[in-house]
């Protein structure tokens, strides 16, 4: 349980929500077809025969699903507002537009609501369970896998957290007996097959390594968020507004933090992924020539795959910002 001053929360809330949301791309990302990016795995032809084809098109296909994810999040903040702004009773239009400016107009309608509603010394009791994901090792070993061409067993994951499953090494945990295949619910020194708390790396060549570490991380399975806040009666002043404004936070604030806990694997995946992208762009003729007959179309596709880096990151860095900003202002962390 935490308690924390009514009017300093959503002031801080208020400046550092406007702050970060206005670094969203104006007009925000545009998605025709498959992705932002305009990349289409399928587009060029039977190039996808070769062992060189068939990594590229696994990692085209990681662009694609990467571009998507990243969009989504920051749509999910933006709906996340929406929400908040119709339990505050705000008209139509202002809850319209770009994620940036509707979060921006209901965070201040939310902070004007709650300096009249709630006394300005007022402690507001939150009361927080963070969400927990899970990757799912196998699956990723799966992808890597046919897009190297070799056995499953042959693909070495690491997990970088908690490995819930076996540990082809050592396990170091509460419980597990470490060795070849043996049963971990703990760090794993050596390759992970099962499920992991954490990011993964997968030891592949680089485009594999790409497809295989974002498919882990827009799969993952993740619980719920649980937040509620409440406020003693005696602190209220406006009753209608502070439940509204109560109401809106606990409707608002848990969607947010779904999106932070997705973050952290799914941020690793980006920068593996990018760090190809910008490796393939810098090939550019020379990895295109090689297609023959799909070079010029080849071209095209790594390179609306590098454009994408860019409007990428902004996604993740605006989700990242945003869900700190909720959670300093809510107090869960």
């Amino acid at each position: 349980m935490r308690t924390l001053s009514a009017r300093s929360l959503w002031v801080a809330a208020c400046a550092a929500a406007v702050l970060v949301l206005s670094a969203c791309p104006a007009g925000g990302p545009k998605i025709p077809g498959r992705g932002g990016s305009g990349v289409d795995p399928n587009t060029c032809g039977n190039y996808a025969a070769s062992d060189a084809g068939r990594k590229l098109k696994a990692f085209l296909e990681a662009t694609v699903r990467v571009d998507e994810e990243s969009q989504r999040m920051v749509n999910v903040i933006g709906e996340s507002c929406a929400i908040m702004g119709r339990e505050l009773a705000m008209a139509g239009p202002d809850l319209e537009g770009q994620p940036k400016d509707v979060c921006a107009r209901v965070f201040e309608r939310l902070n004007a609501d709650l300096k009249v509603a709630i006394k300005a010394d007022a402690k507001l009791n939150v009361v927080y369970k963070p969400a927990v994901c899970t990757l799912d090792m196998q699956a990723s070993a799966r992808a890597a896998a046919q897009c190297e061409a070799k056995a499953e067993a042959d693909v070495q994951m690491t997990c970088n957290g908690t490995c819930n499953g076996t540990c082809d090494g050592t396990c170091k945990g509460s419980a597990g007996t470490g060795g070849s295949g043996g049963d971990c619910n703990g760090v794993c020194e050596g390759t992970c097959r099962g499920s992991c708390e954490g990011t993964a790396e997968v030891d592949a060549s680089a485009e594999c390594r790409a497809q295989a570490e974002v498919n882990a991380s827009v799969d993952m399975q993740c619980t719920e968020p649980e937040f509620s806040v409440e406020v003693e009666a005696s602190a209220i002043v406006d009753a209608t507004k502070a439940e509204a404004a109560m109401n809106a936070m606990r409707k608002g604030f848990p969607k947010i933090f779904s999106v932070q806990a997705r973050l952290k694997p799914f941020q690793a995946a980006v920068s593996t992924w990018a760090s190809t992208a910008t490796s393939l762009a810098a090939a550019g003729r020379d990895l295109a020539n090689s297609f023959k007959d799909q070079a010029l179309c080849i071209t095209g596709q790594i390179k609306a795959a590098a454009d994408a880096v860019a409007r990428v990151n902004v996604n993740v860095e605006v989700s990242v910002e945003v869900s700190a900003s909720a959670s300093a202002s809510a107090g869960t962390r």
